[in-house]
């Protein structure tokens, strides 16, 4: 069993989200309550605490593994295992950025253009620092505790800030010069448990349905009938992991199914039916989704392809 470190904030409701439909749903008494329990037999404890603070917490042993923002895991430094990472956020499922902003006017396009002895206000100082050090641009550093647009220009002539659609830098009156920092949610283990052969293989079953309900949304499966003559036609235009369903189909025609990114499912609907004649396709929603290729491996296709 393992205890697991959830963020509060703007990363909580997500969260909740996705171990919810990973059948892992996180009961409290109250919902604003710090302590909670998850419906699997696989976890144990369940604790809420700050982003910022769950690299450290579970790099110190109080919890066995967390989900924080990869952000946060580099300004940290802490010693965790990234099991994982899952591109959502608050309002995106394509993670957020940290960015080097200024205002609207500053003639700067480019960090280069910054003079030496710029006041950079962030929530991340270390990550600024070595942003800047990389950069080759001397920079006075200003650790800011929250409403860092606000720092400019009394206190800060720039700002390294996280993005996610773009709108409070615009309402401020500022904009992006470079990113810093591309980020998503981070699954982090413990060295400790992740190095105990039983702990581990826990941690990967959780992690494994965590990737199944954070994929499965994003495609969609389609069913696809097509005359038996035209298959030369539509094989090109199949999405990239098929296969053959020829068990009880009609003489004269053959059955498909294939699993795409839901984006990409209207053009390839549309190409089988205009290129390839098919007579039928059926597009089914995902619930969850394990998939080899999704963790890093070359897709595969079936045998009989």
């Amino acid at each position: 069993m393992v205890s697991l470190a959830l963020p509060t904030g703007s990363l909580e409701a997500p969260t909740l989200e996705l171990l919810a439909a990973a059948d892992l749903p996180v009961s409290r008494h109250a919902p604003r309550a710090y302590r909670g329990t998850a419906g699997h037999p696989a976890v144990d404890r369940v604790v809420f605490h700050k982003p910022r603070e769950i690299p450290v917490i579970v790099a110190g042993g109080t919890c066995d593994i967390g989900l924080t923002g990869a952000d946060w895991v580099a300004e940290t430094g802490a010693k965790v295992e990234v099991v994982d990472t899952l591109d959502y956020s608050k309002s995106t499922r394509s993670g957020w950025r940290v960015v080097l902003a200024v205002p609207e006017d500053h003639p700067a396009r480019t960090v280069a253009d910054l003079a030496d002895g710029v006041r950079v206000a962030t929530e991340y100082p270390a990550m600024a620092r070595e942003y800047f050090r990389r950069s080759g641009v001397r920079a006075t550093v200003l650790h800011s505790h929250g409403s860092t647009e606000a720092k400019i220009p009394d206190l800060a002539d720039a700002v390294v800030e996280v993005v996610e659609t773009g709108s409070s830098l615009r309402q401020n009156d500022l904009r992006v010069l470079d990113t810093v920092r591309r980020c998503g949610v981070n699954l982090v283990a413990n060295p400790s448990a992740w190095a105990d052969r039983t702990t581990r293989a826990t941690i990967r079953t959780l992690s494994t349905l965590l990737r199944a309900a954070y994929a499965g949304p994003l495609h969609r499966l389609l069913t696809i009938v097509l005359p038996t003559d035209r298959w030369a036609h539509a094989e090109p235009l199949l999405p990239a992991r098929w296969w053959r369903l020829d068990t009880g189909a009609a003489p004269g025609l053959v059955v498909l199914q294939g699993v795409c990114a839901a984006p990409e499912a209207a053009g390839v609907m549309t190409s089988l039916v205009e290129r390839a004649g098919a007579i039928e396709i059926v597009e089914t929603p995902i619930r969850r989704l394990v998939r080899d290729d999704l963790a890093g491996a070359p897709p595969r296709r079936d045998a009989t392809h």
